[in-house]
């Protein structure tokens, strides 16, 4: 090895390299942040809390999910980017954070795939498009239908400007070929509620939300956008078997790390999330709000904020959506 890094290295590389590996060798050395930039108590933060004590006790040191809220994710992403590269302070977003918020706010004041060094994905789960039991459909070929006799007349609810559910809201009528009404709502819990209510007629919203609201006879489940059935809702088709593989898109969390952040440590931290969500109480965990585990490499997290940032970006420009 030293043969290799006198003829192959400078000395002033050298000299970075065994930094970096004093660093990694030592990390952490201080408690690790953990920034969720959601409120506390939504569907990712039990994960990112068992995860985060997985790592803790793997590494020695405590690891802390704080959230750092605000403006659609960006907040407590910025916070993250312009963080240190040291590895003690990490990122677990969404797909909101890293390929929808960056083209939705002109402010982002961040680049998902410069700003940040992916460390590993952690979950994914499927979005159901969902209607109240009043509303008389019993299918997406109902809505569809009802859609193109009355153009506008079929609202849909959202999160929020810019959001998941809405996105996926506009993409369904661009691939159904009808004209429905965008209603946003500042979060999913008053939009599922004016849902249940009859307020609103559709809402994209999370399977765990949509499935006590289904067995209580309140909501019906149209459609999944997952690749498989939701093992919680499997009477429900998904996007595929109805004809609509452009609407296979789920929801889904990551770690990264500030970009620059050493090679070993983000070895380390992806080591131990991938052991973490193998973990039986982890698992179970996500059997329960049904979502799956994803985890893999770095490389395979950079390659899908790639994939999807094109695919929401175009989503975006053609709907012109915008939250600033």
């Amino acid at each position: 090895m030293a043969t290799i890094t006198r003829r192959g290295l400078g000395g002033g590389m050298a000299a970075v390299l065994m930094a970096r590996s004093a660093q990694a060798a030592g990390y952490p050395d201080r408690p690790v942040t953990i920034v969720s930039p959601f409120a506390a108590g939504g569907q990712s933060d039990p994960l990112g809390r068992a995860v985060a004590l997985h790592l803790q006790r793997k590494l020695g040191q405590p690891f802390v999910l704080e959230n750092r809220t605000g403006a659609g994710s960006t907040i407590g992403a910025q916070y993250v980017a312009r963080a240190a590269p040291d590895g003690h302070t990490l990122l677990f977003g969404t797909t909101s954070t890293f390929v929808i918020a960056p083209f939705v706010y002109a402010s982002a004041g961040y680049d998902p795939a410069a700003s940040f060094a992916p460390v590993a994905m952690a979950s994914e789960g499927p979005m159901v498009l969902t209607t109240h039991a009043r509303s008389g459909y019993a299918s997406v070929a109902d809505v569809v239908a009802a859609a193109k006799r009355s153009p506008g007349r079929i609202t849909y609810a959202s999160a929020g400007s810019g959001s998941l559910p809405h996105l996926l809201g506009a993409l369904f009528a661009r691939v159904t070929g009808t004209e429905l009404t965008h209603v946003p709502y500042r979060g999913g819990a008053p939009a599922m509620n004016d849902l249940i209510g009859g307020q609103v007629d559709l809402f994209f919203e999370a399977v765990a939300n949509v499935v006590p609201h289904v067995e209580g006879g309140r909501a019906v489940a149209l459609m999944s956008t997952g690749p498989e059935r939701s093992r919680l809702l499997p009477n429900v088709p998904t996007a595929g078997e109805l004809g609509h593989r452009d609407l296979t898109l789920t929801s889904w969390t990551g770690f990264a790390a500030p970009a620059g952040t050493p090679a070993p440590v983000l070895e380390s931290l992806n080591q131990g999330i991938n052991e973490a969500l193998r973990l039986p109480e982890v698992t179970a965990l996500m059997e329960r709000i049904g979502i799956s585990g994803i985890g893999g490499s770095p490389t395979n997290m950079a390659a899908r904020i790639t994939r999807e940032s094109a695919i929401y970006k175009g989503i975006i420009t053609a709907a012109r959506i915008s939250a600033d």
